[in-house]
């Protein structure tokens, strides 16, 4: 092996796949050690092509890929699965709802660059995602949704603090009325005069997301009318962040909308 070309081992989750000339594919994963990465799964387009299920959406696998200086793309070498999930991924509801989290990740995070608070939050959504599909009930996963997203947001320094008031700094969690400046800014009314309303709930239960757990803060969501209005605040967060609105949220509403409307 050249000085030029290093091999690196980590656990993956297996984001996107896409057709890599007529044989290949490339998949985009986020690794471990590593982040974001986008591999070329040589073969695995081909009849006899090794990978099996561990290219799925958000199946969780152990990889070795060689990466050369110089070059964007780097070589899958193995890849085995460690975990899949099956069950969130036969649900159409909860499919959207992965494949949204995983062009989130793969848009808002720099390639290359570890994030393990990123690998364990995706690892303990999968798994309550698996386990609401498992045990079905008559309310939506969307507490865990808006979980998922704002702490993505957070983590990849999008959110903004919505304690404080960004220009005088007085505390939104107590104060009755708050807004969200177009640009994504939070603050009282009186500093910001136009803007999207923002409720004491909606902002207390910010704060909440931020100091649970994914499960605890499901077991213990907001109301629906709450959870809505976050969704609302998010989408808003997330078009400024990829500047431009991500097409598999879209799927997920219309998904999920769909469900409310036969239950």
């Amino acid at each position: 092996m050249s000085a030029a070309t290093t091999l690196h081992t980590s656990d993956a989750f297996v984001l996107r796949t896409y057709p890599y000339g007529e044989a290949h594919k490339v998949v985009v994963l986020f690794t471990r050690s590593g982040g974001l990465v986008r591999a070329v799964a040589y073969g695995a387009q081909s009849k006899r092509q090794k990978y099996g299920a561990a290219l799925e959406l958000f199946s969780e696998v152990s990889v070795v890929y060689r990466e050369r200086q110089g070059q964007e793309l780097v070589s899958l070498v193995a890849c085995d699965v460690k975990r899949l999930h099956f069950a969130a991924t036969s649900d159409p509801v909860l499919m959207a709802m992965l494949a949204y989290w995983a062009e989130l990740t793969s848009e808002l995070f720099p390639a290359h660059q570890a994030n393990d608070p990123v690998y364990r939050l995706l690892a303990a959504a999968c798994d309550l995602a698996d386990r609401h599909a498992q045990t079905p009930r008559p309310e939506t996963p969307d507490a865990l949704m808006v979980y998922v997203e704002t702490w993505l947001l957070r983590l990849a320094g999008f959110l903004p603090d919505w304690k404080h008031c960004a220009r005088c700094g007085v505390d939104l969690l107590s104060t009755p009325a708050a807004r969200l400046s177009a640009d994504g800014t939070p603050g009282c009314t009186t500093c910001l005069a136009y803007g999207r309303d923002i409720s004491l709930p909606a902002r207390r239960a910010y704060a909440a997301i931020q100091r649970q757990s994914p499960g605890d803060f499901w077991h213990h969501a907001p109301a629906a009318d709450t959870l809505a209005e976050l969704a609302a605040l998010n989408g808003q967060l997330v078009c400024l962040a990829l500047e431009r609105p991500p097409k598999s949220r879209a799927v997920w509403q219309q998904l999920r909308d769909g469900m409310a409307s036969v239950t």
